[in-house]
């Protein structure tokens, strides 16, 4: 049936399904799209280029083998190293792995990703059978393509590569980018036995941009291994926590370089100072210079590759996939917003009701129940006195704050007087706010994580600043001083523990616009979810 026949959305629907599973090599080649794939090169010039044309076809992982040769030098390989992850084409977003180990007739070569795809140049087309067979994890059903070949693909840039026993380099590696890939490999390509990766543990990256969003070391340690072991498995390997600058490297004296970035370069200087005062021989030193972030999305971001910019994108975005909570009705829906005093979470509660949101706020809840010939007034001025009421009769916030926030004992027992009050209260309002028509409702609470009423949410949401900012802004707001205004802030749950429980983060510390495209983009991934 002619393409004539169909309307153009029609037409543009059948045309993102047919991309969604075939790629097209060179414009001229429909190949099927796979998870993971192998490409194999006769030789290691052509790696950047051709793996550039082919990266669409891949949706996760892609390798990238190359023979040995006069075209597969160490430093033609380096300057690979350096283009396939620092020139990465715009919005590219799969996992390219650069195998540094030649491929030499009659050796196996392992993947941590079975492959679905193999992919070759021309050169080497009477090889086939033998790169297929040279895979240990391979599907049964595996496509096999070639591409077209690349003249003059790269230009030796006679950079002179010495090899070491021993290598060692540090660093946080959360969620594994390009940068990370950099300089894992270029580790790797300058060790011919053993390399030891430092990862630096939780005392270390706490005063990292959005710290508490930083993979537990378990996984980050997993990853680099996973890496690592892709791209040469013939190596040793010593991936390890580390708690200071210098690691292993201040007192073992087999390490004989040191591979860092330009940001750590600092570090290196300091590790020698270390390893001279041990009566060990320095270690050589190979710097890298940042990778430009080509993805960069808004002017709070920084220029260069970075982990940061990674947390930063995951503002707004689900972080933990809902579950269903059998204890609460499926509808209204119910969010739970979290958040430490002065987070912002007004703010966060203003955008989330223009977008359409009825809200409650439990603070609100509070200051009616504290009201005057209200059961909850009499409990709290038999429990704490009747200075802490007003002439009016009202409680006075401050006074009863000064008490319980200066006294853990007298805060857990007011604790116990309003949150079964305040939840109990919040269900009813909640029914009612559904009843009259209301599909989402956002429960906003300070204490949401401590009174445990995240339990009674289809999803938590946490508002999170750092401590520091927090302290500034109640000072500000509630005119305290900072002894008090830390007080406040330190008696509630850290920003770890929100958002160790939490589905979704904000963090309102930077500009309005910054703030609202995190609102956007956790509201549209709601509506999808709840269609």
């Amino acid at each position: 049936m002619p393409l004539s026949l169909f309307s153009i959305p029609t037409i543009v629907l059948l045309l993102s399904v047919f991309v969604s599973y075939y790629c097209i090599i060179y414009y001229n080649k429909a190949v099927p799209m796979a998870n993971n794939g192998i490409l194999f090169i006769s030789n290691a010039a052509k790696a950047h280029k051709l793996c550039s044309k082919i990266s669409k076809c891949v949706k996760n992982v892609l390798y990238i083998n190359f023979n040995s040769g006069p075209e597969s030098t160490l430093s033609i390989v380096n300057k690979q190293i350096i283009d396939i992850y620092s020139k990465v084409p715009k919005n590219m977003k799969i996992d390219i792995r650069l195998m540094l180990k030649p491929r030499e007739t009659g050796n196996k070569i392992t993947t941590n990703n079975a492959i679905e795809l193999i992919m070759y140049d021309k050169d080497l087309a009477n090889e086939v059978d033998n790169l297929k067979f040279s895979l240990t994890n391979i599907r049964e059903n595996v496509d096999i393509e070639s591409v077209e070949n690349e003249e003059n693909a790269c230009e030796d840039v006679k950079e002179d590569v010495k090899v070491y026993d021993y290598v060692a380099l540090g660093g946080t590696f959360d969620r594994l980018h390009n940068g990370h890939k950099i300089l894992l490999s270029q580790a790797v390509l300058r060790a011919k036995k053993h390399v030891t990766v430092g990862v630096t543990d939780l005392d270390m990256i706490q005063s990292k941009k959005l710290w508490e969003l930083i993979q537990p070391i378990e996984i980050r340690i997993k990853a680099v291994l996973d890496f690592l072991t892709d791209i040469n498995p013939d190596l040793e390997y010593n991936v390890l926590p580390i708690q200071d600058v210098y690691g292993p490297t201040k007192d073992d004296p087999h390490f004989q370089l040191l591979v860092v970035s330009e940001e750590t370069s600092r570090g290196a200087i300091k590790v020698n100072e270390k390893r001279k005062e041990n009566g060990l021989n320095p270690l050589d030193v190979y710097t890298i210079g940042l990778a430009e972030d080509t993805n960069q999305q808004s002017y709070e971001e920084e220029a260069k590759l970075s982990s940061s910019n990674q947390r930063m994108r995951l503002l707004g975005t689900i972080l933990r996939e809902p579950r269903p909570n059998p204890n609460i009705p499926k509808h209204p829906y119910v969010i739970g917003l979290a958040g430490g005093i002065a987070s912002g979470k007004s703010s966060i509660t203003e955008k989330l009701k223009l977008k359409g949101a009825a809200i409650l706020n439990c603070d609100v809840i509070a200051h009616e129940l504290y009201k005057p010939g209200l059961p909850l007034n009499h409990t709290i001025a038999e429990s704490f006195g009747s200075d802490v009421i007003t002439d009016g009769g009202e409680v006075d916030r401050r006074k009863l704050g000064a008490i319980v926030f200066s006294d853990k004992s007298q805060l857990q027992r007011l604790n116990s007087l309003v949150w079964p009050a305040v939840i109990q209260e919040a269900q009813k309002r909640i029914k009612a706010l559904g009843e009259a028509g209301s599909s989402v409702v956002v429960m906003e609470a300070a204490v949401m994580v401590q009174a445990g009423w995240y339990k009674y949410c289809h999803q938590l949401w946490t508002v999170i600043i750092p401590p520091e900012e927090a302290v500034k802004r109640l000072q500000a707001r509630n005119n305290l001083s900072e002894v008090e205004a830390k007080q406040r802030v330190s008696a509630q749950p850290s920003n770890q523990e929100q958002v160790a429980l939490a589905n979704v983060v904000f963090s309102p510390y930077w500009s309005y616009e910054h703030t609202q495209g995190q609102v956007d983009r956790a509201w549209e991934n709601l509506q999808i979810y709840l269609q």
